[in-house]
């Protein structure tokens, strides 16, 4: 069973992709130089808006308990625990993504995704 196990794994790890900006005839650092002033046009014109918010919901708590009893048949019980958790969202993140993007088609660049290892 344990054989089998690895031909699930390596299908799943052999589907990982990777996607960068590319352009004919451009060299790592040229792209490196644009990215970053994309990147530096893209917070200026959307800069981080962190908002907090409260997530209310009710979570499955694992109680173990004496078998056979009334509300207990195979000794243990899920019972409902609420759960509050705090949610850090950047509401600007989107826009600024779309404004990086946008900057470096304009410059030429496409983005490019390799299914497979590039060794």
């Amino acid at each position: 069973m344990k054989n089998y196990r690895c031909l699930i794994v390596l299908p799943l790890l052999m589907m990982t992709a990777c996607t960068q900006w590319e352009r004919p005839g451009a060299v790592e650092s040229t792209r490196d130089a644009e990215y970053a002033e994309c990147r530096s046009r893209g917070y200026d014109r959307f800069p981080p808006d962190v908002v907090r918010d409260v997530e209310f919901s009710y979570e499955n708590k694992y109680i173990p308990c004496e078998k056979n009893k009334k509300d207990c048949p195979s000794g243990y019980r899920y019972d409902k625990e609420p759960s509050i958790k705090t949610v850090q969202t950047d509401r600007n993140q989107s826009a600024r993504n779309a404004t990086i993007e946008a900057c470096m088609y304009s410059k030429g660049w496409r983005e490019k995704t390799y299914y497979w290892p590039q060794w």
